[in-house]
């Protein structure tokens, strides 16, 4: 009989943020490895005082919702990230929230709470032996910019700091530490640290972010990093690496600690010991705190003299910008073999045409080993064109052709790989793009509806896929309880491209069923993440998603979005169904408004469908050519990222402006989803489509030379020239139109 698999259920703050990303991670990993179901349950912040009123977050405590989905649907064991969902909150606030998962056990992840199991990051090791790097560099005048004394992370490394220095006999000074922010609003406390201590030459910074602040404002005064100051960050942020120059950094290892963590309860739940308690952290120095730059500062310096001391270069440079120590032996041997065998083959010896196969068997293998997508292996690029020129000048005269055509063969690869990867950006966006249009296509056939908005996921990572509504929905004001005793109906599921409608009778359930009900797979262990869906301060109902591998945590808050707003359109037509007996008998106000986009005042999908079929059927299409357009506004999601919805919602309404201008009043224009928009026109009706795109480029450079706005507003546009009979017609002109923006972009 087959052991039933621990449900285990990992609360993390928003999934996109770094540490909340890697921790699920290796909670995933661990998983797998461990043979149990995880539930990633990503919400937001507990114990704000209040939202945040900008656009964006006007409503990001609706995701909070999913922690008390948690407490009620009895997991075996829950692991809480209450370092970062609960970092804002009062203690007692703390303990509150944890007791709603009353009888379930609870592992506090770095946090320590009241007797609650605790995993938490060792702060000392790290900041004491960046101290010890910092001072063998020669370095006395160390500060500390340490962040909020009352936040529990800030004060260790802040009490680390000082037992640093105090080892090295230095005396602790208050003048050299500078409490600040410990996000991006640290920085006039960076430039007045600078001003009160001009004497500092090394800074440690609580986080990489106050870091990057610090970058900005020495880069601002001239002064030069590494050689004129010290920098040293905590936590390692993958940007750390891509600074200019290298920052060194305490490594707090997330992935490890959900490894760690999902191991750890696992053994509680099989009852064994696994006494784990600390993760320690790492100094990883680099560039930012070597005296006098003195490591290797390009790749060109490795491919001097012997072999041998390449080799020692090389070590030298993998350990300044490389991170743990098996990947930098994993790399070193690589390279080391690889430097040996073209000495040997080339230099030595006369090359044969089995020796050219080799080599490219062997450049191959580390091209396609997770080796060449190592981030501090990005610095290495262009290590095949001084590796090249070395060999040239080494090589025995016999081997200068053979060396040649390798090098030439080597770098059609690099240019073929760059293409590769910019069109798999592309089509990535394509698939985004086809994911929007179709989850908002919503039929009058409510119930295959459910379903049908589930049918793309899987082009976008999701596995499976789970979507749940509230029977009602509820509408959840910020400060107000949600209620207990709500009923969920279970529409539809997705395995991969296969989707199904729930029959109605089976429908119905409890919180406490939702992440456990016999429609999840179970002949493997499955890892859910969850996201709620909802508009504004209502509740409509949540979705699971069994991702392919962690890259879905980008698609997350592009799919909430889309899943949200469809489920939305569905109840607002249930209920219209529910109290419009025949479609016929609606009003015409009611008409307009179901066939006009709120946003834009431009049709919508379903007006735009039904204009232009009442236009084709008033054409003479034998006679007439139609000009169709479609358009994607360009870096709607920078924008909104950046700037805000706000600004978001301004440059859509701005790209149907573009459009109404471009194409004159006889266009029919309607917005697709998103800052996707479709016109249709008779070509009779237009000068001539030449006149339409210098229209539409007029219209754009005018907007961006005004200045307007801090960002450059830009539309993509394909168009297609057709006869159109039918809806059919139409829908094939848009696709055409819509391939032809992926062609022009591939083209760039």
């Amino acid at each position: 009989m087959n052991k039933k698999r621990h449900n285990i259920c990992l609360l993390v703050a928003k999934i996109t943020d770094f540490f909340s990303s890697e921790l699920a991670k290796g909670a995933m990993d661990a998983a797998k490895q461990m043979d149990v179901n995880l539930t990633i349950i990503p919400g937001n912040y507990v114990g704000a005082i209040s939202p945040d009123y900008s656009f964006d977050k006007d409503y990001d405590y609706q995701y909070n919702v999913l922690f008390k989905y948690a407490a009620q649907a009895h997991f075996d064991y829950v692991i809480a990230a209450m370092g970062t969902i609960a970092y804002s909150s009062q203690t007692s606030d703390i303990e509150k929230f944890l007791k709603t998962f009353r009888d379930t056990h609870v592992l506090c992840v770095a946090s320590k709470v009241g007797n609650y199991e605790h995993l938490v990051f060792d702060n000392k090791p790290g900041i004491i032996s960046a101290i010890d790097f910092l001072v063998a560099q020669g370095r006395r005048k160390i500060g500390l910019l340490a962040g909020h004394p009352d936040n529990v992370d800030c004060a260790e490394r802040h009490d680390a700091y000082r037992e640093g220095l105090e080892k090295n006999g230095i005396a602790y000074d208050e003048k050299y530490v500078r409490f600040c922010g410990i996000s991006y609003d640290s920085g006039k406390d960076a430039e007045a640290f600078l001003n009160e201590c001009p004497d500092l030459d090394a800074i440690v910074c609580v986080n990489d972010v106050i870091a990057q602040v610090l970058y900005e404002v020495l880069e601002k005064r001239g002064t030069e990093i590494g050689k004129d100051i010290a920098v040293v960050g905590f936590d390692d942020h993958p940007a750390a690496i891509n600074m200019e120059p290298p920052l060194a950094t305490v490594r707090a290892d997330a992935r490890l600690m959900g490894n760690i963590a999902v191991k750890k309860t696992v053994s509680h739940l099989e009852n064994t010991p696994y006494p784990i308690n600390t993760v320690e952290t790492e100094f990883v120095p680099r560039h930012s705190c070597f005296n006098g730059m003195n490591a290797l500062q390009t790749p060109a310096d490795l491919f001097e003299g012997t072999p041998d001391d390449m080799k020692e270069r090389l070590k030298e440079y993998i350990k300044l910008n490389l991170p743990d120590l098996a990947t930098k032996e994993r790399l070193y041997d690589a390279f080391s073999d690889f430097l040996d065998f073209i000495d040997d083959s080339f230099v030595k010896n006369i090359a044969d045409e089995n020796t050219k196969n080799i080599i490219l068997e062997k450049v191959h293998h580390l091209l396609t080993s997770d080796l060449y997508v190592l981030k501090g292996l990005s610095r290495m690029y262009a290590i095949h064109e001084v590796a090249y020129l070395w060999l040239i000048r080494c090589c025995r005269p016999e081997n200068i052709a053979m060396v040649r055509e390798i090098y030439d063969i080597l770098k059609k690869s690099f240019t073929r790989k760059k293409t590769t990867d910019k069109i798999g950006t592309l089509d990535r966006s394509h698939l985004e793009n086809i994911f929007i249009r179709d989850s908002l296509t919503v039929g009058l056939n409510l119930r295959s509806s459910y379903a049908d908005i589930l049918k793309r996921l899987c082009n976008i990572g999701s596995v499976t896929s789970y979507l749940y509504v509230l029977s009602k929905p509820v509408i959840h004001n910020f400060g107000f309880d949600f209620p207990d005793d709500v009923m969920w109906l279970f529409k539809s599921y997705s395995y991969g491209a296969n989707v199904v409608s729930v029959p109605e009778n089976e429908q119905k359930m409890f919180t406490n069923e939702v992440f456990k009900n016999s429609f999840l797979v179970s002949d493997r262990p499955r890892i859910l993440i969850a996201t709620v869906l909802f508009s504004a301060s209502t509740q409509y109902g949540l979705a699971l998603f069994e991702p392919e591998n962690d890259s879905f945590f980008r698609e997350i808050e592009l799919v909430t979005y889309q899943l949200s707003s469809a489920v939305r359109t569905l109840n607002m037509l249930q209920e219209l169904n529910g109290l419009l007996v025949d479609v016929n008998d609606r009003n015409s106000e009611l008409e307009n408004q179901s066939r006009t986009d709120d946003l834009t005042r431009v049709y919508n999908r379903r007006g735009f469908y039904l204009a232009a079929e009442e236009l084709i059927e008033n054409t003479n299409a034998w006679e007439d050519d139609f000009v169709v357009c479609y358009t994607d506004t360009d870096d709607l999601k920078s924008i909104n990222n950046s700037y805000g919805h706000f600004q978001g919602d301004f440059t859509i309404k701005l790209t149907s402006d573009c459009l109404r201008h471009a194409f004159g009043k006889n266009a029919l224009i309607g917005r697709m989803g998103g800052g996707e928009f479709v016109a249709v026109i008779r070509k009779s009706q237009i000068i001539s489509v030449d006149d339409v795109v210098r229209r539409k480029d007029r219209f754009i450079s005018d907007f961006n030379v005004s200045k307007m706005k801090p960002y450059k507003f830009g539309i993509s546009i394909g168009l297609a020239e057709k006869k159109l009979h039918d809806r059919a017609d139409l829908d094939i002109a848009i696709e055409q139109a819509c391939e032809r923006i992926l062609a022009n972009k591939n083209a760039l």
